[in-house]
């Protein structure tokens, strides 16, 4: 029984990383490449950060934090823990790409061009990142979820070793020339507020008993409307087929939200081959599944979701 709770944790982990890895690239290059197009973006950069010096070495802390993300994952030693820290990663990534879709801003130095290790690294970073994406520092809001997550983990010296080490990725955001002082305060108050949303306990701390599942899942289904959409005008291409999958999903939140079981149309005195078709990816997903969903007078009704074209 053990061993199958093993077994089932480390599954947990590895679509957890997937799934996190997989949205943290097309978030943020979305919003990278959003941004690059607008030509309202400005910077708050205060006089004295131009005596800040450009330290090359200091772009090995800033890459770690890559290696400290997949690694906590991999390290949580229960359910709990592992989905309280990934509910937190996710949450400040959402927050973050939110702030710098409705509030860009840019970093304004030009760094020179360097070569040897360090300049290679600085090359790879800039084949993705851009001077965009500033404030709140993403970069210094997962220091701080993931900085809380090793401080619990070590219980020796090594916490001494990892204060030292998340001060210099700290510093590295300035020394890089990848941020402005400004980013980092805003970056550890929503860190902070990650935190603060999930704690330890695992229940989140705005959850309102009131509020039905119905709305919970037309809350999550608007969401994956956003997303999908976004991946679709990111994508391109092929890519945009998503948006046949971001309709789907915001009849669903409809449905949940407005129209209940009838939205699905799966009564037997009505056709259902347009209704299959309409919600044909989202059918996929859930093939051989079904869904709960509140009728008009609030009655819980399952659906099945077998396609079927006859």
């Amino acid at each position: 029984m053990m061993k199958q709770g093993s077994i089932q944790l480390n599954i947990n982990k590895c679509l957890w990383l997937i799934g996190l890895t997989v949205f943290f690239f097309a978030s943020y290059n979305f919003s990278n490449a959003f941004t690059a197009e607008r030509n309202d973006v400005s910077s708050i950069v205060f006089d004295w950060e131009t005596i800040i010096p450009l330290w090359s070495w200091t772009i090995v802390p800033y890459w770690s934090i890559d290696l400290m993300y997949g690694l906590a994952i991999l390290l949580a030693k229960s359910n709990q823990s592992l989905k309280t820290l990934c509910f937190r990663l996710l949450t400040a990534q959402i927050i973050c790409v939110c702030c710098f879709l409705l509030f860009p801003l840019k970093f304004s130095f030009d760094r020179p061009a360097m070569d040897g290790f360090f300049g290679l690294l600085f090359d790879i970073l800039m084949g993705f990142d851009k001077p965009f994406n500033q404030a709140p520092s993403l970069h210094i809001t997962l220091l701080i979820i993931l900085w809380q997550f090793y401080a619990n983990y070590f219980q020796t010296f090594f916490r001494y070793i990892l204060h030292i080490w998340c001060l210099l990725i700290a510093l590295s955001v300035l020394t890089n020339w990848q941020h402005h002082f400004f980013d980092i305060p805003t970056g550890v108050w929503v860190g902070c507020l990650c935190i603060w949303l999930w704690p330890n306990d695992g229940i989140f701390t705005l959850k309102l008993a009131f509020l039905s599942k119905q709305y919970r899942w037309a809350f999550i289904y608007c969401c994956l409307t956003l997303l999908t959409m976004s991946l679709a005008i990111y994508m391109k291409g092929w890519g945009l087929w998503l948006f046949w999958l971001s309709g789907a999903f915001l009849l669903v939140a409809l449905n949940y939200l407005l129209i209940g079981a009838k939205g699905y149309q799966k009564q037997s005195n009505m056709g259902i081959f347009h209704s299959s078709l309409f919600y044909y990816i989202y059918l996929i997903l859930s093939l051989y599944g079904s869904i709960h969903v509140y009728g008009r007078f609030g009655t819980i009704q399952t659906i099945s979701l077998r396609i079927t074209f006859i």
